[in-house]
């Protein structure tokens, strides 16, 4: 790829947006989206990203407790987004037993229908991509964040830009060999102070390239990074849809309270001893309901002042390439 010049730098601010849409939520009786944190380690230490500060133990999600999850949510809601990781990369998980590729495999033959991984692609070589692809995946998404060398550098830190563009080719190409139509490759891209001019070169190489671009401004992990360009402000705070719709569940079994949570600051239980509809339906029941009634000040600290629900939204673009 060839280096972008800077454009526009005096209307920078203006590039940005939250593309959070104004729903109208109710309670659900299941979540729609499920984020099991298989593997809590990072192969990066990405400069928009908190886990260098992550606190808890960075572990592997014991089987037992993913298998838990996953029977219970194949029951429930078959069709549920699961992504198979939280605070860490899935791949680190390619070699320790059970491997990410059984994880996958175990969620497919228990007929769930939207398994999907989000990865920096680094360790995401010809062998990891034909494995995951063989278990049965339905979507990767891979975070890149630059079309520059330069910025990936700045952001993807401790990354190899051109091993991972080739890497996220590869699977392209693979893609295109196997006939996969139903497999879903998003390349990401979170929006930030020294990429900004670079999204629309980024999202025309892809999309040519047989990639589906998922856009996305960046979030400040409740609070714990500061944003160097704040996205656009809301006066009427809205319900978070993380809160609405996700549950997510550390490798510990333990349940956060959203995406951002990256050291389960506020548990609202642990699956080892409930099942996942209990916890949905008493202490994430209560706090989905002071979201909806706009109780903001009630919310857990975490939540309280955090601005991220503006951030629970994307752009697609999609792949120009003929299929």
């Amino acid at each position: 790829m060839d280096k972008i010049s800077d454009r526009n730098k005096d209307n920078v601010n203006t590039s940005f947006n939250t593309y959070y849409k104004d729903k109208k939520f109710r309670l659900i009786d299941f979540p729609k989206t499920f984020i099991i944190d298989t593997v809590s380690c990072c192969n990066l230490r990405c400069s928009m990203c908190v886990h260098k500060e992550m606190k808890r133990k960075k572990d592997f999600m014991d089987w037992d407790i993913f298998t838990k999850a996953i029977d219970e949510i194949a029951i429930k809601n078959k069709d549920a987004k699961i992504w198979m990781v939280f605070f860490g990369d899935p791949f680190v998980r390619a070699k320790y037993k059970p491997t990410i590729f059984d994880m996958v495999k175990y969620a497919k033959d228990k007929g769930l229908t939207n398994v999907v991984i989000n990865t920096n692609g680094c360790l995401m070589n010809e062998e990891n991509i034909r494995k995951i692809i063989d278990a049965g995946i339905d979507g990767i998404y891979i975070g890149i964040d630059g079309f520059s060398e330069e910025s990936y550098n700045q952001n993807r830190c401790g990354g190899n830009y051109q091993e991972t563009v080739n890497n996220v080719l590869t699977l392209l190409k693979i893609k295109k060999e196997l006939n996969l139509d139903k497999l879903n490759v998003y390349v990401q891209f979170v929006e930030m102070d020294n990429n900004i001019n670079e999204r629309d070169a980024f999202i025309d190489f892809w999309t040519k390239a047989g990639a589906n671009v998922k856009i996305r401004p960046m979030v400040t992990w409740a609070g714990k990074i500061k944003r160097q360009i704040m996205t656009e402000t809301l006066t009427d705070r809205q319900p978070c849809s993380w809160a609405m719709t996700t549950m997510i569940i550390a490798d510990d079994g333990r349940i956060a309270t959203c995406a951002c949570d990256l050291d389960v600051s506020h548990n609202f239980g642990n699956i080892k001893n409930r099942s996942l509809e209990d916890i949905w339906q008493h202490e994430i029941l209560d706090f989905r309901k002071k979201h909806i009634e706009k109780r903001f000040d009630e919310l857990p600290e975490l939540c309280k002042n955090c601005r991220d629900w503006q951030s629970s939204g994307e752009k697609i673009y999609y792949t120009k390439q003929e299929q």
